[in-house]
């Protein structure tokens, strides 16, 4: 009995006590609210502008004059003027080649040469080696163009056969890229659009192009059409620095909004399984508020959003907003 006392006396103590932890904590974060820990963050003010609208796709670099070098003849190549690399102006060699007559005629006289026992085979080898020299007839292979070597398909001392490829020039000054650009987008790009280029090799350069032509069809295995741009207010200097094949970015401007909110890159947040946007709003007694947006034009460091509750100079969060929730405590840095 002792016992049982004990513990009906100390219940309803132990109930008041959690009682009044509870009613403790609700003072000090005020009635009703769900604050989490504080968090500090860093906030840009959303700005009111106009922002271009881009078009981006992925292309390379291709020459309008580029010239494949063809054997105009059988034979074997005597000699070999020019490796990848080697500036050529038009019309100079590139290649000697002896025909494939001559060279028959000429190790027909080696092998008589071999044969000879008597003095008089040997006489007789050596006129016809002399003659075999004499009348042959080399070819010299000139290139039709100026530009650069960049491919090499034969050595010194090979035989090739009639139109057999030797090697292409490429002329770097009519380099042009050609951007394969979606085919959901291809209605919004139209000769003359500004535009500008990236290679991932050449870090910090970008060089300006516009729309030159429009491909006609289609690709249906990538559904992508092919555009080429041509390059605009790039000096020889730095265009020396392009090469044939680059790999590079397109960016093409189709148009303009006026009078949008614009806002940082960092803000934006992405839901991967509903494909939404969100940024996170810093109100003004400093707690978080997660707000879905929509999206429209888009640059390498700005994007344009629209949504509830967000007007020029509004605070949004761009570093440390990542899983960051609504009505967190946090400690805004401008």
């Amino acid at each position: 009995m002792i016992t049982r006392t004990r513990l009906l006396w100390t219940l309803p103590v132990w109930v008041a006590i959690a009682g009044c932890t509870q009613h403790h904590g609700s003072d000090d974060e005020g009635e009703g609210s769900a604050v989490r820990a504080l968090v500090a963050v860093r906030t840009a003010p959303v700005v009111l502008g106009d922002m271009e609208t881009v078009i981006r796709a992925t292309g390379s670099t291709d020459a309008v004059r580029k010239e494949k070098i063809v054997a105009p003849i059988a034979g074997v190549v005597l000699s070999l003027r020019v490796l990848e690399g080697t500036p050529v102006r038009k019309g100079d060699v590139v290649a000697v080649l002896q025909p494939k007559e001559t060279r028959a005629a000429i190790a027909g006289a080696e092998a008589l040469e071999r044969a000879a026992r008597t003095e008089g085979e040997r006489e007789e080898a050596a006129r016809a080696k002399q003659l075999a020299f004499a009348s042959q007839n080399n070819l010299e292979v000139r290139t039709p163009t100026a530009g650069i070597v960049s491919t090499r398909s034969v050595t010194e001392g090979e035989i090739v056969g009639e139109n057999a490829e030797m090697m292409t020039v490429v002329d770097l000054s009519t380099l042009i890229f050609v951007a394969d650009i979606p085919l959901q987008d291809v209605a919004q790009v139209r000769p003359g659009q500004r535009a500008y280029l990236v290679f991932p090799s050449l870090p910090g350069e970008i060089f300006g192009a516009s729309v030159d032509g429009v491909n006609p069809r289609s690709d249906p295995g990538s559904q992508t059409v092919r555009v080429r741009l041509a390059f605009t207010g790039a000096d020889g200097k730095r265009k020396m620095l392009l090469r044939s094949d680059m790999s590079g970015l397109a960016g093409i401007v189709t148009g303009k909004h006026s009078g949008v909110l614009i806002v940082p890159k960092t803000a934006l947040l992405r839901n991967d399984e509903t494909d939404r946007y969100t940024v996170v709003m810093a109100t003004d007694d400093s707690l978080a508020r997660v707000v879905s947006v929509s999206v429209g034009a888009r640059t390498d460091s700005t994007v344009e959003i629209s949504g509830s509750g967000i007007v020029p100079g509004a605070r949004i969060v761009v570093e440390g907003n990542y899983a960051l929730e609504d009505s967190t405590r946090i400690a805004p840095a401008e």
